[in-house]
């Protein structure tokens, strides 16, 4: 989706193209395409107060500060990417999603402790091949409380960029 438009405006929802260089098949660059869910520029609410449905069929109305922190995803996912962050996998109520700490710079992510954290959410999928190699998309932005202390696995985004591309199947 490249864009939606909500009482008149058009709001941009272009995906990003971000190249990890070397960490494709056989040494070529892995190039990584960036979309957003629905979720990151809107909130829950009831029929008829809806602006859109999700991907699972539910009414969401467009939430104009999820908006506007949402332009900077783009950047944070590049970022993300590129240095490597680390990501956990959590169960929530629909299905089992990635997630990685954003309020953290990832060279200190191994003292992270147990409380309220900044993340964003996400899942990856094979690509077609004609313009990325795996889809990164990020369903969710937001606060949540987390006990790491718990949390023993976690990989680096590198790692589950190279699964989906070899096993070519979504993580999780």
């Amino acid at each position: 989706m490249n864009e939606i438009e909500i009482a008149g405006i058009k709001r941009d929802l272009r995906e990003v193209i971000v190249t990890v260089l070397g960490k494709g098949k056989d040494g070529a660059d892995l190039r990584v395409a960036i979309s957003f869910g629905l979720h990151t520029i809107s909130t829950g609410c009831d029929h008829g107060q809806h602006d859109m449905f999700d991907e699972n069929g539910k009414p969401r109305l467009f939430n104009e500060d999820r908006y506007a922190f949402s332009l900077g995803l783009p950047e944070l996912a590049h970022r993300m990417i590129e240095q490597n962050y680390f990501s956990w996998e959590s169960a929530d109520r629909n299905r089992a999603m990635n997630f990685a700490v954003i309020d953290v710079a990832p060279g200190r992510i191994h003292r992270l402790e147990d409380g309220t954290h900044q993340f964003v959410f996400f899942y990856l999928y094979p690509a077609s091949g004609i313009t990325a190699d795996v889809n990164l998309v990020i369903t969710g932005c937001h606060s949540r409380e987390v006990a790491f202390s718990r949390i023993k696995r976690r990989f680096n985004i590198h790692t589950l960029l190279r699964k989906c591309l070899y096993e070519a199947k979504r993580i999780p």
